[in-house]
């Protein structure tokens, strides 16, 4: 009976009722990928179309990550070193 009681106890402990799943566990990490070539993009990036698209315009593939409860979220786009990380629009 006091395993049971034991046992819901922790149960109870490790549910967090109050916690906001949208809030971030850290801070968002940003992964810069060094490409050259095209075919790069294609061997490896997530989205090769964004890939591309940054080494057209001269910038370098990014992607920064979030870290939520369910899961990280990444975001795509170009990095520069004056600018920074920039997520391309897509009407551009």
């Amino acid at each position: 009976m006091i395993r049971y009681l034991v046992f819901f106890i922790f149960l109870l402990g490790s549910v967090s009722l109050v916690s906001d799943p949208s809030t971030e566990l850290s801070k968002p990490m940003l992964r810069v990928f060094p490409t050259f070539r095209p075919e790069e993009c294609e061997d490896w990036a997530i989205l090769p179309f964004v890939c591309k698209r940054c080494l057209w315009e001269g910038k370098r593939y990014a992607q920064e990550i979030r870290f939520f409860e369910d899961g990280p979220y990444r975001t795509h786009g170009c990095y520069t070193e004056k600018k920074g990380f920039e997520v391309l629009k897509e009407n551009e």
